[in-house]
């Protein structure tokens, strides 16, 4: 009788384990960590929104986004054809298109589904006039936000004139801007292309509309930042702290090559979740300008890890991406101006 008793109390025990493992797998999906769910109760979408992804390519034929990319497409190859398709890459001793536009335009459009995307694939031999030409076509582009989830630097050092300049003109067209902060585990001061964008979003021409993502894990029920994402570090005034947010980017399932789905893990993905967020809240809030949304996502990050933790402003920036406090705030704030 005893040993039946104990029997049923290991398995009760082992149930309620298997259910809290499930539990924490299903709360902490990346959607529900920024509060996604919470602007599609309200029935927010995206529509009406435009994005511009810039990177080097992307499956249009996917049949999760056919209907997503906009008519409008560019390629900043000198025979300025259409073709945004991506390019082979050599890996693993084969030949594999490079699905990197394709999974970051769907991470967007699952947060999103009703924004447009127009897809700008940057020409793989153009060097920094490539990405000169990309920025401008988005500059005259008719979308509210740039999704750029690559490095700008041909040399891989700071940014050339010609491309801040191109970066400076592409916020002064009123877009907001957000880059992926990048991969080297390293704080941003320490490496010559992060710190230029640093100090191009302190620039008074770029009056705060750009914004750099970082990436966060959630593995075994806590929150941390993702082991691979560059971090704000500690610089004179919280500068490199200031316009950084962090957002979830570690094994991310989104579209891939083929109509197929798969999992990729960097800061590229952290910073379409911001992007997606971003659109949901300007079809909330329509008149918000790009320098206005960006105060709002950053002022409205959650400050605390999910175990309720404080999160460290050197790792985390202004903190994690919180739709759900971004809309409340700007609701408020919008209620107050209409008095």
């Amino acid at each position: 009788m005893v040993l039946r008793f104990l029997y049923r109390m290991c398995c009760l025990f082992l149930l309620a384990a298997i259910g809290q493992k499930i539990w924490i797998n299903f709360s902490f999906s990346p959607e529900s960590v920024v509060e996604i769910p919470h602007a599609h109760a309200q029935h927010l979408n995206g529509k009406g929104v435009v994005v511009a992804v810039l990177d080097e390519g992307f499956d249009s034929s996917h049949h999760a986004l056919q209907e997503k990319f906009s008519l409008y497409r560019y390629n900043t190859n000198i025979d300025s054809t259409r073709d945004v398709s991506e390019p082979l890459v050599f890996e693993n001793g084969s030949y594999n298109f490079e699905s990197h536009g394709t999974h970051v335009s769907g991470i967007i459009s699952s947060l999103s589904p009703e924004a447009e995307i127009i897809p700008i694939k940057l020409g793989g031999f153009g060097g920094d006039q490539a990405f000169v030409k990309a920025l401008h076509i988005a500059a005259l582009s008719p979308a509210h936000i740039v999704n750029i989830s690559m490095r700008l630097s041909h040399t891989g050092r700071e940014l050339s004139p010609n491309v801040r300049q191109a970066l400076i003109q592409l916020a002064k067209a009123g877009k907001l801007i957000v880059i992926a902060a990048g991969n080297e585990k390293s704080s941003l001061m320490s490496h010559a292309y992060t710190r230029s964008l640093v100090e191009l979003a302190h620039d008074p021409l770029v009056e705060g509309r750009l914004l750099l993502v970082g990436a966060s894990s959630y593995k075994n029920g806590k929150e941390a930042l993702a082991a691979f994402s560059n971090y704000p570090g500690r610089s004179a005034f919280g500068m490199a702290q200031a316009y950084f947010i962090t957002a979830p980017g570690d094994n991310i399932t989104s579209t891939i090559t083929g109509g197929l789905f798969g999992e990729k893990s960097g800061t590229s993905m952290a910073a379409p979740m911001v992007v997606g967020a971003a659109c949901l809240l300007k079809q909330a809030l329509p008149s918000l300008s790009a320098e206005a949304l960006a105060r709002l996502l950053l002022s409205s990050a959650r400050k605390t890890s999910l175990e309720g933790r404080e999160l460290p402003q050197a790792q985390f920036g202004a903190g994690v991406l919180n739709l759900k406090s971004a809309l409340n705030e700007g609701s408020k704030i919008h209620a107050l101006k209409s008095l």
